[in-house]
């Protein structure tokens, strides 16, 4: 049973090592162990001694680019499952929780932050944000994907010392890898890159950059997921968002809405994905949005996909 644990432990931590590279965190550092600085706090139900360390099963860190000056250092905990997930999955849920909040609360004051720190000391960051990240994975194709939803609700141990904790399922995952996938297979001509959001947050610093191949942080929990597509041969660009939400004319009309606005100064041009789109059902409430759209500002050249791979999608090409 301990050689079967041991595998599916393995499988998980490379699941997610591939998923990382994918979102542009390959450079993260693995199997970090940092001393815990509350012995007593932090002692395990089922164990007869104070606890002396935490494991870190991978460590990211960079310049944020949705934040002025900020340096993001990301905790991760990996916990994967060749079962399904729990029918009822809070309190599962909430001893994965606990075990990362207390090893970010520990990382806090350990030598690995102090480090790392340290190392961008001279490049203008001003403060450091110490964020976890629990990957709760499942092998289990036939169970409930979407476990967060289950979960979002749930009252959390006041004790508990973190800022904050994002929450990636097998839900969101496969949102994330499905966008890119499709990116990726689809337009081959074209580099891609995610698009970073200014807003009063982060026009100061000189070293934020507009889009990059790194994914923020906060992007793992979001519904949508903007893109740049620069083509490769004439520099043409795309502005691409990704929706985790399915289409519907009040979808459409609010990304319409969003992507005019913050593209209106580098392109015209407009991929939207969504997780199902029927041309021959919603091709009228697409044709609507267009034209109130193009009715109050310049034409704009609008694409709909689905990002899940199925055959009838072929209908689309």
């Amino acid at each position: 049973m301990g050689e079967l644990s041991r595998k599916i432990g393995e499988k998980g931590e490379k699941l997610v090592s591939e998923f990382l590279s994918i979102i542009g965190w390959g450079d993260f550092q693995d199997d970090e162990s940092i001393n815990c600085h509350s012995p007593s706090k932090h002692k395990r139900a089922s164990a007869q001694k104070e606890r002396t360390t935490h494991g870190i099963d991978a460590f990211f860190s960079s310049r944020s680019q949705l934040q002025d000056f900020t340096l993001e250092n990301i905790i991760l905990s990996v916990k994967y499952t060749n079962s399904a997930y729990p029918v009822n999955p809070s309190s599962k849920f909430k001893e994965h929780l606990k075990d990362l909040a207390e090893t970010v609360e520990c990382f806090m004051k350990s030598d690995l932050r102090a480090q790392n720190n340290e190392d961008y000391e001279m490049s203008g960051i001003e403060k450091a944000n110490d964020t976890g990240v629990l990957f709760w994975l499942s092998n289990h194709k036939e169970s409930e994907q979407d476990i967060v939803s289950k979960v979002s609700n749930i009252n959390l141990d006041k004790t508990l010392n973190f800022s904050t904790i994002h929450i990636v399922d097998n839900s969101r995952a496969a949102f994330i890898y499905n966008s890119i996938n499709y990116i990726r297979n689809n337009f081959r001509e074209s580099d891609y890159y995610f698009h970073y959001a200014f807003s009063s947050s982060n026009y100061k610093d000189p070293e934020i950059a507009k889009y990059g191949s790194v994914l923020p942080v906060e992007y793992l929990t979001s519904n949508i997921i903007p893109f740049r597509l620069i083509d490769r041969s004439n520099k043409k660009v795309s502005f691409c968002v990704a929706s985790r939400e399915d289409f519907s004319e009040e979808t459409i009309n609010r990304l319409l809405y969003l992507v005019s606005d913050v593209s209106q100064d580098f392109t015209g041009d407009f991929v939207f994905l969504f997780p199902e789109y029927d041309p021959l059902k919603d091709d009228p409430v697409l044709k609507r949005a267009k034209r109130l759209k193009n009715d109050k500002h310049k034409s704009l050249n609008i694409v709909v996909k689905s990002y899940i791979n199925d055959f009838r999608n072929l209908i689309n090409e």
